[in-house]
């Protein structure tokens, strides 16, 4: 998968969200989708806290800086606990915000993510 720069996350309803998905597959049938455009959904605020806690936002930053290594190395390097360190990575990995590759190393594929929470919603 081609890295990118950005991951756009989104507070929708599942209406919305099945909208944009009808709606980046008729741009990609176009060819009118940007390359590399990132796209993450929550339900609500709730559930995309439970995901980006204070503690997984240092593991994204983290591993980010240190690029592809074993939850052991990133563990070592955030002095934290192996199976901790394992529990996060596999849900901010289940969240699509963490990526495995050929080596099963993991990493995260971009610099920025951009989230907008309405407080009307």
């Amino acid at each position: 998968m081609k890295k990118t720069d950005n991951i756009n996350i989104h507070i929708a309803p599942d209406q919305d969200m099945n909208q944009a998905f009808i709606d980046a597959w008729e741009k990609a049938e176009k060819g009118q989708q940007p390359e590399g455009e990132e796209h993450l959904y929550f339900e609500d605020a709730s559930s995309l806290l439970k995901v980006i806690s204070n503690q997984r936002l240092l593991l994204l930053s983290t591993l980010l800086k240190i690029g592809h290594v074993s939850i052991r190395a990133l563990g070592k390097k955030l002095r934290r606990n192996y199976k901790n360190v394992h529990s996060d990575v596999k849900t901010l990995r289940q969240a699509g915000l963490i990526r495995i590759d050929e080596q099963d190393k993991i990493y995260v594929p971009w610099h920025k993510i951009h989230t907008e929470i309405d407080l009307a919603a």
